[in-house]
């Protein structure tokens, strides 16, 4: 594991990490969106292009692959090697990496869990014909993806993400 703690100090004043996850990881790669994390997510790339992706746009490397992990260490990529078997486990780990402190989901923060875009409040009256009517009648708020233009509101799903995040939190 490729660890300097003077660079993750200036990271952590500095900005956000921003992360490149390996194909192994694809729902820790969601919920770093839902956090607000710029997190790309490859489930098709090979090492050498994950490397290339993580050095030249100056992104975090998380993965479980030990050979990946050596290969990041030879070309002086930063890197959160995973060893940790379920997901609150995980961000444990990459939370003593790079500080990301308590964690919660805020609409405004959060990005597009499908394409890693940016996200925005949208009024309800421009989602009507795009959504089901029971969200509709039962939500208020939603927003929408400037890149992919997939529409998001604050369903069960985020109960449970919050609730997933109260366990994580309870422990970091």
């Amino acid at each position: 594991m490729l660890w300097n703690q003077e660079w993750a100090n200036n990271l952590v004043k500095t900005k956000k990490p921003i992360f490149l996850v390996d194909a192994m990881l694809g729902k820790l790669a969601k919920k770093l969106r839902l956090l607000g994390y710029d997190t790309i997510y490859s489930s098709n790339k090979d090492d050498d292009e994950l490397i290339q992706i993580a050095k030249t746009e100056k992104r975090i490397l998380i993965t479980k692959d030990v050979q990946l992990v050596k290969k990041c260490i030879k070309k002086q990529v930063e890197t959160i090697e995973l060893t940790g078997l379920d997901e609150i486990e995980q961000f444990i780990q990459i939370n003593e990496r790079v500080n990301l402190g308590k964690l919660f989901i805020k609409g405004f923060n959060s990005r597009c869990t499908m394409c890693n875009g940016v996200l925005e409040i949208i009024e309800k009256k421009y989602v009507q014909n795009s959504i089901p009517i029971g969200v509709l009648e039962n939500t208020e708020k939603f927003w929408k993806c400037k890149n992919c233009k997939k529409i998001y509101w604050e369903g069960t799903h985020i109960t449970n993400l919050q609730k997933f995040m109260a366990k994580l939190n309870d422990r970091l």
